[in-house]
């Protein structure tokens, strides 16, 4: 699968307004998509991969805006979300960070996107999942959470339209295990209720409640057009979580992105031919040596 980053062409203002109702991220038009040549950020194309991506990797833009990176992080004008990449919280389930956002009010909303996979078949897709942890400080309803989202083509790119948001949310997926404050909890997409936000094959009224495989049957070309990520709001308001180990696989590949607060050692290997100089401890500080850095692996990975 080639996963080169696929910037919007114009981006046309009456376009962004028709697009703007959904609720549930930044919006994009088949129309607006169109294949550049450049890759920002890091993500990885290599099989069974962990990336870790920090604030170095990703833009901070208003939502309705032209990806100008492989990752964004889009808020509101009038309200924005915060998302920070920070140490924790608890033990996250990839390295020693997170992203966490916080969306005081019900009108605020973040949504954290990847464009590296724009062109991939949703039927190709073999798993999908993320971890998310709910601050025990959140005021909003217990059974709210980030929400996992993808911008699809619903009908492929040959015929015109087709634009939606597909929508993972764990409060519609029980069989994954009650929604809890305070600890790190794993949600898989696939198998998974999904939800769309605008009409598609098999759902004429949204939103429908379907399995992920009733989806992709329904529109068997169905493509990312867009991000895949994670949001929050509008309508969580109150609400402080955090998430982390968003994953998307393909047959013989598999992605999995690792926020983190700076970049930090997992593995031994990563300290070695003159790597500690580039990494840092989970607080910041630089490593003085190897050994430093080799011993910080082993302390907070439990590499022996």
């Amino acid at each position: 699968m080639h996963h080169s980053f696929k910037f919007l062409g114009a981006f046309a203002l009456a376009t962004a307004a028709a697009c703007s109702t959904d609720s549930v991220g930044p919006n994009l038009n088949p129309a607006d998509v169109s294949v550049a040549g450049a890759s920002g950020g890091s993500s990885a194309s290599t099989t069974s991969s962990s990336t870790v991506v920090t604030e170095t990797d990703i833009a901070r833009q208003i939502e309705d805006t032209p990806p100008t990176r492989s990752w964004v992080f889009y808020t509101r004008v009038a309200s924005p979300a915060t998302g920070a990449f920070v140490p924790g919280p608890s033990t996250p389930p990839l390295g020693v960070g997170s992203f966490e956002m916080n969306t005081p009010l019900a009108t605020d909303k973040g949504t954290l996107f990847n464009y590296d996979h724009v062109g991939t078949r949703l039927a190709n897709i073999t798993s999908l999942g993320y971890s998310t942890y709910r601050d025990p400080a959140s005021t909003a309803p217990a059974v709210q959470l980030p929400s996992m989202n993808i911008e699809v083509d619903y009908n492929g790119p040959s015929v015109a339209g087709g634009y939606t948001s597909l929508v993972f949310e764990p409060v519609y997926n029980p069989t994954e295990g009650a929604i809890q404050s305070g600890v790190w909890q794993t949600w898989s997409g696939i198998p998974g209720i999904w939800w769309s936000t605008r009409p598609i094959n098999g759902c004429a009224t949204p939103p429908c409640y379907q399995s992920w495989g009733d989806i992709v049957a329904a529109n068997p070309d169905a493509t990312i057009l867009g991000g895949f990520g994670v949001n929050q709001g509008s309508g969580s308001g109150g609400l402080i979580a955090a998430t982390d180990a968003l994953m998307i696989a393909t047959a013989g590949s598999r992605w999995t992105y690792n926020f983190e607060p700076f970049r930090t050692p997992t593995t031994k290997d990563d300290c070695k031919n003159g790597g500690w100089q580039n990494l840092t401890a989970a607080d910041g500080s630089p490593f003085k040596n190897q050994g430093q850095c080799v011993s910080y692996v082993e302390h907070t990975m439990h590499e022996g």
